[in-house]
C-alpha cells in the first residue's frame, strides 16, 4: 500500500514537471501612456493598438518564440509629465515582475526623465511618439525610436530650398527647450548650405501674435514651423488674423508631420473655414518608410486595426508606432532566441545582453501597420515624402509633390509626385528691395534737348544779328561787343544744362565729379558773363551823366577793350575758383535714396539719385551764392542810379531790372521746388526754368533792337531816337513824366520872377534918369541904353557847337504866354568878336520898340526874363529841382532852304543835376557826330 502511494506521488510529480516544460515563460513589458489627454496625445488609443498587438503576437509565440515565451504588457499612465512619468517607472520597476523592455512615452520631456533613468536600469526604450528630444542622442544609447526623427528631415528640408531657389528662411517654433534644440541643428544645416537664417523666433499661445509681427518685418516669406499639435490650430488662427489674405498667399509654412485631423478647431476665436484657409498650401515634411526585400508581411494593415480597435476616426500615426514597437519587441527575443540569447535571464544589470539587443535592431525589418519598418543607429530608417495641403471644396487633401532620400535625393518624378500649387505666383524667400537708379527718361532727355536747342538757336540768332548790324549807330550805342558777351554767358548756361541729359554716360564711364565742375564753371562763368557785361553797360551811362572829375571822353570806362577785359577779370575769378576747388577738394558720386515704392507684394523698389558731393561743397557754394548775389546787388545799384537816363539805344537800366526779378523770382521758385520735390523730377524743372530765364534776359536785350531796326530805316535811327518836338539841335532827348514837368515849371518860374524884378528895378532906374535930362540928352544918351538893354539879353557863356554844315546864326526862342506872342532874339555870330559891339540906330530903335512891346504886356516879366536868361543864371539854379533838356532834329528840307540856326529849348525837365549833364553830353557830342563806341577815342584826340 506505502507502494502504491509512493508510486502515484512519483508519477504526479512527473506529470507536473511535463507541464512546466511546456508552458511557457511570461515576458513582462512596461508601457507609459498618457491617458488623461486622450484628446491631445491619443494615449488611450495607443495603449489599445499595443495591448492589441500583445494580442496578436501571442497567438504567435509558438512560431516566434518557439513556445517558450509569451508577452504581458504593464501599462502605467504617464500624465504627460515627467515626474508623473518617472514614479511610474519606479512603480513598475519594483512593484512589479521584471521588466525586460520599455514602450513609451507621448511627451518629449517625460521620454527625457525616463530615459535618463532607464539608462542605469539597462533597460531599452522603445518610443513610438517621440521625434526629437533636447540632448545628443549619445547621451540616450538605449533609446529607439519608431518615429522618425526631426533631425531626419533636415536633409529634406535643405534640398526643398535648393530646388525652390530659396535662400532667406525663417524658424518660428513652440518654446521649449526640445523645440529650441531641435531648431538650432536645422539653422546649423541651413547655414552649412548658405542659406540664410534671417530670424529664429520661439513663441507660445501668449506672445504669438507678436511673433508673428516680428516675422512680419523681418520680411521673410519661407518659414519652418515647429508646434505641438495641440497649438497648430491656434497658430494658424493668428496667421489669419496678423495677415491679410493677398500676404497669406505670399507665403510658405514648412511644418512637420501630417496631423491636421489632430487640430483642435474648437478652442480658437477663428472658424475651421479661416484656419484651413489660413493653412492653404503649406507644405508638409513626412516619412514615407523603406521598404526592404524579405520583409515579414503582419497580414494586417492600418484599416484592419481600426476595425478591430472599433474606432471611427482616423488612426493617428503614434498609434500605429504603438502597435509597430511591439512587434519590434516581439521580433527582437526572436531574433535573441535565434542568438541564442537567454531571454529570461536579464536583470538590471546586464548591460551585455542590453548590448546585444541594441544591435539585433539593425538586422529587424518588417512590414508594420506604419509602413516598412528598419532600423539605423537606433533610428527608424525612412525616405521622407513632402506633400503640399490643399483645400478642395469643403475638403483639405495632402498631394505628394516630391520624395528625398539619401541615395536618389531629391526626387519631383514619382509616381504619385503632383506639380505644386501656388495661390498666385511661386513665393520668394523674401520681400525684396530693389534699388532702382534714376534717372532721366527718353522722353524727359528729350524735351530738355529740344528746349536747350531751341534756345542755342535764339542765341546764335542774337549773336549773328548784333555781328551783322554792329556798325549801325543804335546798335553801336548799344555796345556790341558787350552784347556779344551776353549771348555768350547765356550758351555757357544752356551747354551746362545738356550736360544733364548725359548723366547716365557720366556715371557708367566714372568722370561725373568732374563733370559736375565743369557744370558749376559754365553756371558760374554763364552768370558773369552775361550779368558782367551787362552792369558794365549801366557803368558806363552811370559815368556819363555823373562824372565831374575829369573830362568825360577821357575815361577809360568808355572804351570798348577796356569793359572786355574787366568782363575777362570776372571770368577768371570764377575759374580759378573752380580749379582751386576741384584740385583742393575734388567732387565724387554719392548717391541719395529717395522715395520707397512698393511694386507689388514681394517687391520694394527705392529710387536712387547719383550726385557729386565733397567734403566742403556745402560751405563753398554759400560762398558763390553770396558773391553772386553782391553781384546782383552792384547791378541793382547801377540801374536805379541810371534810371532816369530814358535813351533806349544807351542804357539797359531797366532790362537789368527786369533780369534781376527775373534771377530773384525763379531763384525762390526753383528752391521751393527743391524743398517740396525730392526726386529727379526736381532737376528737369530746374533745367527748363533756367533754359526760360536765360532765354527771357537775352530777349529783354536784343528783340527791341531787333524790331527798332525792323520798323525804322536805318537813317531815321538815331535821330528820331535822339530828339523829341521841333527843335533843330541835335541833342540826347528824354522822356519825362508831366508831374516833372510841371515840377520844373514852378522851380523855373519862381526863379524867373525874382530876375525881373531885378530888371525891372534897373528899368526904372534908367527910366527916371531919363525923364530928369534935357530930351536931347536923353537922345544922346539912348544908344547907351540900348547898350546896357543888350547887356542883358544876350548870352556870351552858351558856347554852341557847329554841325557839318556852317551855321551862321543862332536864334534862341523864348515860349510866350497865351497874350504874346514869342520873342525872337537873333545875334550875328559871324564874328564872335562883333558880338559885343554897338548896333546902329535903325537897329537900336528897332530893337527897343521891340522891348518897350513886351514890356507893355502883363507878362512881360517872365517872357522878358525867360528871353534874358543867360547861361550863368541857369547855372545859378538849383541842381536838384531843375532839369532842363534839349533836342534837336535836323532835316535836310531846312539844310538846302534856309541856314541852319541853333535852337535851345527846354523840351521837358526832370532834375537840376541831369540838365547840366545833358547840356554838357549834347554839346560834347554835336562836336563830331560821335557815337558811344569806337568814335569816342577819336573826339578823345
Amino acid at each position: 500500500m506505502y507502494s502504491q502511494c509512493l508510486i502515484f506521488l512519483i508519477i504526479i510529480i512527473i506529470f507536473n514537471n511535463g507541464n512546466r516544460a511546456d508552458k511557457p515563460s511570461v515576458l513582462h513589458i512596461g508601457a507609459l501612456f498618457d491617458s488623461e489627454h486622450a484628446s491631445i496625445h491619443n494615449g488611450q488609443q495607443e495603449l489599445q493598438a499595443a495591448q492589441m498587438a500583445i494580442i496578436d503576437i501571442n497567438r504567435q509565440y509558438k512560431d516566434l518564440f518557439k513556445g517558450l515565451y509569451i508577452l504581458e504588457l504593464i501599462a502605467n499612465n504617464s500624465r504627460c509629465d515627467p515626474i508623473y512619468a518617472v514614479d511610474a517607472f519606479f512603480h513598475a520597476l519594483f512593484r512589479r515582475p521584471q521588466l525586460l523592455f520599455l514602450v513609451g512615452t507621448s511627451c518629449s520631456n517625460e521620454t527625457k526623465a525616463v530615459i535618463q533613468v532607464a539608462d542605469h536600469y539597462n533597460l531599452i526604450l522603445f518610443s513610438h511618439s517621440t521625434s526629437f528630444i533636447s540632448q545628443a542622442n549619445q547621451s540616450y544609447s538605449t533609446l529607439v525610436r519608431l518615429s522618425v526623427s526631426d533631425e531626419n528631415y533636415n536633409d529634406a528640408r535643405v534640398a526643398f530650398i535648393e530646388y525652390n531657389q530659396w535662400s532667406h528662411v525663417a524658424i518660428i517654433h513652440q518654446d521649449s527647450i526640445e523645440h529650441s534644440l531641435m531648431m538650432a541643428k536645422l539653422a546649423k544645416r541651413l547655414n552649412e548650405s548658405n542659406v540664410n537664417v534671417v530670424l529664429t523666433q520661439s513663441a507660445s499661445w501668449v506672445n504669438l501674435t507678436s511673433a508673428l509681427q516680428t516675422l512680419r518685418e523681418k520680411k521673410a516669406r519661407i518659414v519652418f514651423v515647429t508646434f505641438d499639435t495641440s497649438l497648430r490650430s491656434i497658430f494658424f488662427c493668428e496667421v489669419y488674423r496678423t495677415f491679410s489674405k493677398q500676404l497669406r498667399e505670399r507665403y510658405v509654412w514648412i511644418l512637420t508631420d501630417n496631423d491636421s485631423h489632430l487640430w483642435n478647431l474648437s478652442n480658437n476665436n477663428c472658424t475651421k473655414k479661416e484656419i484651413f484657409d489660413a493653412a492653404r498650401g503649406h507644405i508638409i515634411i513626412d516619412s514615407s518608410y523603406e521598404r526592404k526585400p524579405n520583409l515579414i508581411n503582419l497580414n494586417i494593415t492600418a484599416r484592419r486595426l481600426q476595425q478591430q480597435l472599433d474606432l471611427q476616426d482616423h488612426l493617428g500615426r503614434q498609434t500605429l508606432h504603438a502597435y509597430d514597437a511591439i512587434w519590434v519587441i516581439a521580433l527582437l527575443i526572436n531574433a535573441s532566441i535565434e542568438e541564442k540569447i537567454p531571454v529570461d535571464r536579464f536583470t538590471y544589470s546586464n548591460s551585455t545582453m542590453r548590448d546585444q539587443w541594441l544591435n539585433l535592431t539593425e538586422q529587424i525589418y518588417f512590414l508594420g501597420v506604419s509602413g516598412p519598418v528598419s532600423f539605423r543607429n537606433h533610428q527608424r530608417r525612412a525616405e521622407t515624402i513632402i506633400r503640399q495641403f490643399r483645400i478642395d471644396g469643403n475638403q483639405h487633401i495632402l498631394r505628394t509633390i516630391a520624395e528625398y532620400s539619401h541615395l536618389s535625393g531629391f526626387n519631383v518624378n514619382c509616381s504619385n509626385c503632383q506639380l505644386l500649387i501656388w495661390p498666385g505666383t511661386i513665393p520668394v524667400d523674401t520681400e525684396r528691395s530693389e534699388i532702382q537708379r534714376v534717372v532721366l527718361t527718353v522722353s524727359e532727355i528729350i524735351s530738355i534737348t529740344i528746349a536747350c536747342i531751341l534756345s542755342l538757336v535764339l542765341a546764335i540768332f542774337f549773336l549773328t544779328f548784333n555781328i551783322i548790324y554792329r556798325h549801325e549807330r543804335y546798335i553801336k550805342l548799344s555796345s556790341p561787343k558787350l552784347n556779344n558777351v551776353i549771348v555768350i554767358g547765356a550758351i555757357h548756361i544752356q551747354i551746362a544744362i545738356f550736360l544733364f541729359t548725359l548723366d547716365k554716360w557720366f556715371i557708367e564711364h566714372r568722370i561725373l565729379g568732374h563733370i559736375c565742375m565743369l557744370r558749376i564753371l559754365l553756371f558760374s562763368g554763364g552768370f558773369s558773363l552775361t550779368f558782367g557785361s551787362m552792369f558794365l553797360k549801366t557803368l558806363r551811362v552811370y559815368r556819363i551823366f555823373t562824372s565831374n572829375d575829369r573830362p568825360l571822353l577821357h575815361s577809360k570806362l568808355l572804351q570798348d577793350h577796356h569793359l572786355l577785359l574787366i568782363c575777362l577779370y570776372i571770368y577768371s575769378i570764377d575759374v580759378i575758383i573752380i580749379f582751386a576747388w576741384q584740385f583742393l577738394d575734388p567732387h565724387e558720386i554719392i548717391y541719395t535714396d529717395g522715395q520707397i515704392r512698393r511694386l507689388d507684394m514681394d517687391t520694394i523698389v527705392t529710387d536712387r539719385i547719383y550726385h557729386c558731393n565733397s567734403q566742403y561743397r556745402q560751405k563753398i557754394l554759400p560762398l558763390i551764392y553770396l558773391y553772386k548775389s553782391l553781384f546782383l546787388i552792384v547791378g541793382g545799384y547801377l540801374a536805379a542810379k541810371t534810371r532816369h537816363v530814358h535813351i533806349s539805344a544807351l542804357n539797359d537800366s531797366k532790362f537789368i531790372v527786369w533780369s534781376i526779378y527775373t534771377v530773384v523770382l525763379t531763384s525762390v521758385f526753383t528752391v521751393t521746388i527743391m524743398i517740396s520735390i525730392q526726386n529727379l523730377r526736381t532737376y528737369v524743372i530746374l533745367c527748363f526754368v533756367v533754359i526760360i530765364m536765360k532765354s527771357f534776359i537775352i530777349c529783354l536785350v536784343f528783340v527791341p533792337k531787333v524790331l527798332t531796326l525792323k520798323t525804322r530805316h536805318r537813317e531815321e535811327v538815331v535821330s528820331k531816337d535822339l530828339c523829341m518836338g521841333n527843335s533843330r539841335t541835335r541833342r540826347l532827348a528824354v522822356e519825362i513824366s508831366c508831374f516833372e514837368a510841371y515840377r520844373y515849371a514852378q522851380l523855373q518860374n519862381r526863379e524867373l520872377k525874382t530876375e525881373v524884378v531885378r530888371l525891372n528895378h534897373a528899368i526904372n532906374t534908367l527910366q527916371q534918369n531919363l525923364d530928369s535930362a534935357h530930351s536931347n540928352v536923353a537922345m544922346a544918351l539912348l544908344p547907351f541904353a540900348v547898350r546896357l538893354a543888350s547887356t542883358f539879353l544876350q548870352k556870351p557863356d552858351i558856347h554852341t557847337s557847329h554841325s557839318p554844315v556852317n551855321s551862321k546864326a543862332s536864334v534862341e526862342t523864348v515860349t510866350p504866354t497865351k497874350e504874346q506872342s514869342p520873342i525872337v532874339i537873333s545875334i550875328d555870330q559871324k564874328n564872335e568878336d562883333d558880338a559885343n559891339s554897338i548896333t546902329d540906330t535903325s537897329t537900336s530903335n528897332n530893337f527897343l520898340d521891340e522891348i518897350e512891346q513886351a514890356l507893355s504886356s502883363t507878362d512881360s516879366e517872365l517872357d522878358l526874363s525867360t528871353a534874358l536868361l543867360s547861361t550863368k543864371d541857369i547855372s545859378s539854379l538849383s541842381l536838384t529841382v531843375l532839369d532842363n533838356q534839349y533836342e534837336s532834329v535836323t532835316t535836310d528840307d531846312d539844310n538846302k532852304n534856309e541856314n541852319e540856326s541853333i535852337s535851345l529849348t527846354p523840351a521837358c525837365t526832370t532834375s537840376d543835376n541831369e540838365s547840366v549833364l545833358y547840356l554838357r553830353l549834347s554839346n560834347e557830342l554835336n562836336m563830331n557826330e560821335a557815337t558811344l563806341d569806337s568814335d569816342l577815342d577819336r573826339i578823345g584826340r
